[in-house]
């Protein structure tokens, strides 16, 4: 193989044929015609590049230099000359549309020559011509603006309050009644233990108490209408409890320029027309006292007072006797009220261990002297018998039966 590469080697060095010069630019134009037309690539992409680039430069600059406006260089023998009086509005400069627009100054026309760019422009800067600044709207702070836009006043509600018509309350204090409104909107009806809402063109039933009544528009707050409600007043003095013929008995006096018209007692109802009264006191505790009073403009009002009884009534007894004693107060027994109060009664003794009756009596002047009847002797000694005492009228606001023990010393 490698003999046969030789040859072919060898043969192609011995046939090396003579230079023909035309024979390489006849080759050459041939090629030409057959290759496609070559293209500048600059033409195809950088003209387009080169305009983009220049818009977008374009572009920046004037987003600068509107919100950054700088006055054009002067030169030294312009600036030496007196600036024209005349100004240009911002408004007739279109192209800078800022809210900061510079006054531009004038200057008149010289026939200096303009420097070269390479030379230095050294201006003093106090022959500089001042440019002002157009002051701007100052802008107000956020906390100074209005938080909340003020309504307008409704002409039509504004008549309904001037042509408000009164509603009719009564004089006195403490007296139901209907109250009207005549109006064509709500009202609110306002005092110190209440507020009541009363609807367009209706009425409510009310009692209202002494004070300052309001009537108010709930839409504005307004205040329509403003009333004083009074009653008679008066003071309650209660006297120290004492007994009056065996019977407890509290005073009471009405301090107050009305008239008494009834007193309320517990249970107890009177009707008095006098400020000066007592009532019987017969229960242990507190009671209260209510009395009701008028004045002359028919106005009722009621004071209260509390009445305090620190000893249960029980016909003033007592609890032990000595038939053997020389006083005559302690040798017998009989309940004390009984010898002092005009009443009708009947007294038992019974013996507690079997029931029986020891002693009877319907006299408070023959009180038990100790003698058991059933035997017609003395009773036991320190031995505690039950008494019983039935009324046949009794007071009112008193019980009929009074019970209780007592010791035959």
């Amino acid at each position: 193989m490698d003999k046969l590469d030789q040859i072919f080697k060898n043969a192609m060095d011995s046939q090396a044929e003579p230079y023909d010069p035309t024979a390489w630019e006849s080759l050459s134009k041939r090629l030409d015609k057959q290759l496609p037309p070559k293209s500048n690539p600059f033409k195809k992409w950088g003209l387009p590049g080169a305009a983009l680039v220049i818009g977008i430069s374009l572009a920046t600059w004037y987003s600068m230099d509107s919100s950054n406006p700088v006055s054009p260089p002067i030169s030294p023998k312009a600036a030496a000359v007196e600036p024209s009086k005349k100004e240009v509005s911002p408004k007739e400069n279109p192209a800078t549309p800022t809210e900061h627009q510079p006054k531009i100054a004038l200057h008149q026309e010289t026939n200096a020559p303009l420097p070269a760019p390479n030379e230095l422009i050294n201006t003093d800067t106090e022959e500089l011509v001042a440019v002002q600044e157009i002051p701007s709207l100052k802008e107000a702070p956020v906390e100074e603006l209005p938080s909340k836009s003020l309504e307008p006043i409704d002409p039509q509600k504004s008549k309904e309050l001037f042509t408000f018509n009164p509603i009719v309350l009564p004089v006195c204090a403490g007296i139901s009644s209907e109250l009207k409104n005549t109006n064509g909107f709500e009202v609110t009806l306002k005092n110190d233990q209440m507020t009541r809402s009363i609807a367009p063109n209706s009425s409510v039933n009310v009692e209202l108490g002494a004070g300052n009544i309001e009537i108010i528009d709930p839409a504005t707050g307004v205040i329509l209408q403003t009333n004083v409600l009074t009653g008679p007043k008066g003071d309650l003095v209660i006297d120290e409890m004492i007994y009056e013929n065996g019977i407890p008995v509290q005073g009471i006096h009405v301090k107050s320029d009305a008239n008494v018209r009834s007193v309320t007692y517990g249970k107890q109802r009177s009707e008095l027309s006098i400020k000066d009264f007592t009532v019987h006191v017969f229960e242990k505790g507190s009671t209260s006292v209510q009395i009701a009073i008028a004045d002359d403009r028919g106005c009722t009002s009621e004071i209260q007072g509390m009445i305090h009884v620190s000893e249960e009534y029980n016909l003033l007894a007592v609890n032990a006797f000595e038939p053997t004693s020389q006083d005559s107060r302690k040798n017998t027994f009989m309940p004390y009220a009984l010898t002092k109060r005009a009443a009708s009664f009947r007294m038992i003794i019974l013996d507690p261990n079997d029931g029986g009756i020891v002693f009877e009596s319907t006299d408070a002047t023959l009180p038990w002297d100790g003698i058991d009847r059933r035997f017609g002797r003395m009773g036991d000694t320190n031995k505690a018998y039950v008494w019983k005492v039935t009324l046949s009228e009794p007071k009112v606001g008193e019980k009929s039966e009074y019970m209780g023990t007592v010791v035959r010393m």
